[in-house]
């Protein structure tokens, strides 16, 4: 039979880790692809670990996706302001004009770390639904049900003679006596 139940999220550290890399990886790509250079391993590993701690929020249960992405794209945001003042003047993440940027952010830029936080509340989503139903096959037993103990069935009385079986008494009182004189 055919079943759905909710299982403990066993495997929540795991598809946190993924998804931590799955957005490091867009991140990245889409960093580059809007103008920016490659940031360090470090800092892709400071982006893979705020990607991590919400996917484990997310994935817990504790907070909902559509309250973590905003959060997620903030750091991201934050994060990526705090790497342009920190390599302002060695001028090694550029990202245009510095007129048109807010925070360090163009335009592409902004479009970027969005499309980031997009690809992680997917992949959240599809891995919470994932981890929250589990689909499996179990066989049902038959219900508990008391064992009478059965009496072998005895035999019968014959019908008594110049009585049918219709006028015998089967439910209701008793008939009342005849009177005897």
């Amino acid at each position: 039979m055919l079943i759905l139940r909710r299982v403990p999220r066993t495997g929540m550290r795991l598809s946190a880790g993924l998804t931590a890399v799955e957005t490091t990886v867009a991140l990245a790509i889409a960093h580059t692809a809007a103008g920016g250079v490659l940031p360090s391993a470090g800092w892709l590993l400071t982006i893979g670990a705020t990607a991590y701690g919400a996917g484990v929020l997310v994935l817990s249960g504790r907070v909902p996706v559509r309250v973590m992405l905003p959060v997620l794209v903030g750091l991201q945001v934050l994060l990526h302001a705090w790497l342009v003042a920190l390599t302002e003047g060695a001028g090694a993440h550029s990202h245009g004009s510095a007129a048109e940027a807010v925070l360090g952010l163009t335009g592409p830029m902004l479009l970027a770390h969005v499309a980031a936080g997009l690809v992680a509340a997917v992949a959240w989503a599809l891995r919470r639904r994932a981890v929250d139903v589990l689909l499996g096959w179990a066989d049902t037993t038959a219900p508990a049900i008391r064992h009478r103990s059965r009496v072998a069935a005895g035999r019968s009385r014959p019908t008594p003679a110049g009585r049918s079986v219709s006028a015998l008494p089967t439910r209701g009182p008793p008939r009342a006596l005849p009177a005897a004189a």
